[in-house]
């Protein structure tokens, strides 16, 4: 069921960065079905995700900690010093704990483990649209207001 277009989610400019063409186009997808966003664009590597919220203002950046090119962690950093107004949520097939807690303490927005993506991303999206933040838990998410 799709948003009301009032929704500020239904207006959202959305950047998807995953090194994982297939996981992209299924994130894209999943969006699009719920939200309805009015952009949404892709970035593959680090260099990517870089320029792109250099050219254009997003709402959401949803990304792959682990990028083909680099570290997405360090990625994170580098969007926390240039474009801090751009919520992020970080996303990753590798240990959830580890990550969750990293992501946390990096200054994401949020964190769900690839395994729980069909379950979680859209009550993700929600969450951070809300102004809160929210961590996967094996299965379980938890969500904290914003600090």
């Amino acid at each position: 069921m799709k948003s009301d277009k009032s929704n500020r989610a239904a207006m959202a400019r959305i950047l998807i960065a995953d090194s994982n063409s297939f996981f992209r186009d299924k994130m894209k997808q999943m969006i699009t079905d719920h939200f309805n966003p009015i952009l949404t664009a892709e970035a593959c590597n680090e260099n990517e995700v870089l320029n792109e919220l250099r050219q254009r203002a997003f709402d959401l950046l949803i990304l792959d900690l682990e990028l083909s090119d680099g570290n997405g962690f360090n990625v994170l950093k580098k969007i926390k010093v240039t474009t801090p107004e751009v919520p992020v949520l970080g996303i990753s097939m590798f240990p959830e704990e580890k990550y969750r807690q990293s992501a946390y303490r990096e200054g994401a927005y949020g964190y769900v483990s690839k395994v729980n993506l069909p379950n979680e991303l859209i009550a993700a999206l929600q969450q951070i649209f809300q102004g809160k933040r929210y961590f996967s838990s094996q299965g379980t998410a938890s969500s904290r207001e914003k600090s």
